[in-house]
């Protein structure tokens, strides 16, 4: 038997395709990337021709050397890395090293949109050959991500602090975010007045809102409309019913899963990529690996012919033909680049629904999995049926304060049956033109203008799609950065810039407003997707993004010192204690703290704020416990002997005596059923009614 190699990327890949394929086969697993460009330095030919000079990586030597071993035993070998860009540059890079080794040896690309057995003997059977344009857009993004970090990153080192990064992609959804503060910062809440009424007919109550098109600020102006009118009738002046259809919402994408996973679970991007990856490679159920779901990484909502029947016939035999979307509901795909092959994220096998692997995969898998099965047979249930209902009421010889408002009944549930949730009816009694309705109750209503609200990772993940920055593999590593570099803080789903944010974001966009300008970096998106077109020659491109940059380059760097002192570098009216010489606030690794203005002569520093006292002494030498923060901003409590001693606790220390070893310190921890204690030495927790019965 001819012996045959496929490599992928992940471990759970090989395993779940060595499950497929059985014997025969050699599956071996590349985990990622085995190139690229090296840490230490550009790695870019800059007065070249701006080729990339990639690197074996130092971590997967042995697995290369495992790889071109197996190919030599193989009479051919196949790479079933994922069907993307950077998928495409990783099958690139292990041709490569195979053929340093091994000669006339057939080298094939296959293709995995789903991990079934159907489709991955389909893909063996239909192989193909690496796409050379998909390898240039990805070697295009890499070198002009790298060109961008690793020339303006070292100049935020010289006039902030060592550590900071900047990102071609980063650095604009960090702006998105600052600028938003700013106009929340710069906000002005305004005053307005509504009339709000409760109406009764057949004895049925609803509500009309007087809300007229020129908000009305003045109080007495809306008090004296209120005085006309409060005594009057109320004559019906409109009243209209239409059935109105909803349509279903189309099957996910890449964007649209990271949002919803992010609004009902608080996922993460990233977290929600990782258990996305998971349902794709194969999930153990009864003792075999299974790929749950297609490719997570698209920008399409197509759905194959294949999966459109066999969803329709899940849905004829589980609901009824009643509920079975006839002829063909179109799936547009609005990206500038939607890849034809790439469906939308859908289950591999839709009789596997939820039900079926509740209690067979974990939790937070079986969550976003019920989101995809879900969308996926939403998308081709039968739209729903509202009933909606609006009015219009008059005060009787007021023909200009008119009250308005809406009702809905939902007639046919369609979709909804399928998702579990329906609209909540508002019902209207039966009016018609010129009947009364009772006026029960009226009242003046405080209304306040609101500013824009703050980015979610949902909410930054739409507005960076909408206007075409990044695509759907960036989204996920552009927020976990923003927030590892501490530019921004995730607090209850809500994204804020820190201060670092603020201070990164005004020194680097007025200094180079092309590059990180929105629009700029969402028609450098459209030119690597020409590459990827084979229409635009990615050097061309490079080339005219880098001569545009170096003259900023160059003004930033005369500017240096300039923009350190007026930007960065806060001066104190207060002397050095040790030589003299002013004290300044300056920039760290960790944050900001008080420094010598002679440095490196003097190196005078202290914290920028003194710790906060606990009164707890430290149980091992003595010393004060302090409240502190570590470098993301956590709390944390230490001893102020620090490095001396380094007794540390998570939670904030009380002075009491555990009830079970005798250390004299206890941690107070707030959990969800209340206060309780834990000893940092035992490990024992005590309730609250336990401490006091210990005396």
């Amino acid at each position: 038997m001819a012996k045959k190699l496929l490599i992928v990327e992940s471990p759970t890949k090989a395993k779940t395709l060595k499950g497929y394929l059985g014997r025969g086969y050699s599956v071996l697993a590349s985990k990622g990337h085995i190139k690229d460009l090296p840490k230490s330095k550009m790695g870019i030919d800059l007065e070249g021709d701006f080729e990339p000079h990639y690197i074996l990586l130092k971590d997967k030597r042995n697995i290369v050397k495992k790889i071109t071993q197996e190919a030599s035993r193989s009479n051919i070998i196949y790479i079933g890395s994922d069907p993307d860009r950077e998928g495409e540059a990783i099958a690139q890079h292990i041709k490569e090293e195979i053929e340093k080794k091994v000669k006339d040896v057939p080298i094939k690309r296959v293709l995995f949109y789903e991990i079934t057995p159907e489709e991955v003997r389909h893909a063996i059977k239909n192989p193909t050959t690496i796409n050379e344009n998909l390898v240039n857009a990805q070697k295009a993004r890499r070198t002009l991500d790298r060109i961008v970090g690793y020339s303006i990153s070292p100049l935020l080192w010289k006039v902030i602090a060592k550590g900071l990064s900047a990102g071609r992609v980063q650095t604009v959804a960090l702006r998105l975010i600052c600028e938003r503060e700013e106009k929340i910062n710069a906000f002005e809440k305004t005053t307005y007045y509504i009339i709000k009424g409760i109406f009764e007919k057949d004895g049925i109550k609803f509500e009309g809102v007087f809300q007229p098109a020129k908000k009305i600020e003045k109080k007495d102006e809306i008090e004296k409309i209120f005085e006309d009118i409060k005594d009057k009738k109320f004559i019906v002046s409109e009243y209209t019913v239409k059935e109105k259809h909803i349509m279903p919402p189309l099957p996910y994408k890449t964007s649209t899963l990271q949002q919803d996973a992010s609004r009902l679970f608080g996922f993460s991007p990233k977290r929600t990529m990782r258990l996305a990856q998971m349902l794709y490679e194969g999930v153990e159920i009864d003792g075999k690996n299974k790929g749950l779901i297609t490719y997570m990484r698209t920008d399409s909502v197509r759905l194959s012919e294949k999966a459109i029947k066999k969803i329709k016939e899940y849905i004829k035999s589980s609901l009824g033909e009643d509920y079975v979307q006839r002829g063909k509901r179109s799936f547009k795909d609005k990206g500038k680049n939607v890849q034809g092959a790439h469906e939308a994220i859908r289950p591999t096998d839709v009789s596997l629904t939820p039900e079926v692997l509740k209690d067979k995969i974990d939790k937070d898998l079986l969550k976003l999995y019920t989101l995809i099965w879900q969308r996926s047979v939403a998308s081709l249930t039968k739209s729903a049926k509202i009933r909606e209902t609006s009015f219009v009421l008059i005060p009787d010889k007021a023909p200009d304060v008119k009250f308005k408002g809406k009702g809905r009944e939902l007639v046919f549930d369609g979709f909804y049956r399928v998702l579990g949730t329906r609209p909540q009816d508002v019902l209207l009694p039966s009016m018609k033109k010129g009947d009364e309705v009772k006026r029960v109750k009226l009242e003046i209503e405080e209304k306040h203008t609101e500013p824009p609200p703050r980015y979610t990772d949902a909410t930054l993940i739409k507005t960076l799609e909408q206007l075409g920055v990044g695509r759907p593999s960036t989204y996920a590593p552009t927020i976990s950065t923003l927030i590892e570099r501490r530019y921004v803080v995730r607090q209850k789903k809500t994204l804020y810039p820190t201060e670092l944010g603020m201070l990164v974001k005004n020194v680097l966009v007025p200094r180079f407003p092309d590059i990180f300008d929105v629009h700029f970096t969402a028609k450098m998106e459209i030119e690597l997707d020409e590459i990827e077109n084979g229409n635009t020659d990615w050097k061309s491109l490079i080339k005219e993004f880098y001569e545009r940059l170096k003259v900023k380059l160059e003004d930033f760097k005369d500017n240096i010192k300039e923009i350190k002192e007026t930007e960065v570098v806060e001066k104190l009216d207060e002397k050095c204690p040790l030589c003299g010489a002013p004290l300044v606030v300056k920039w760290g690794k960790y944050g900001k703290f008080i420094a010598c203005s002679n440095y490196p002569s003097c190196k005078y520093t202290r914290p920028l704020q003194e710790p906060e006292k606990t009164g707890v002494k430290c149980p091992l030498c003595g010393g004060e416990i302090v409240k502190k923060k570590n470098r993301k901003g956590q709390t944390f409590y230490a001893c102020s002997n620090y490095p001396k001693c380094k007794f540390t606790l998570s939670h904030e220390p009380v002075a009491i005596k555990c009830p079970s070893c005798g250390f004299p310190i206890l941690e107070k921890i707030k959990g969800k059923k209340g206060t309780y204690y834990r000893c940092p030495n035992c490990k024992k927790t005590f309730s609250e009614d336990e401490i006091k019965k210990s005396g």
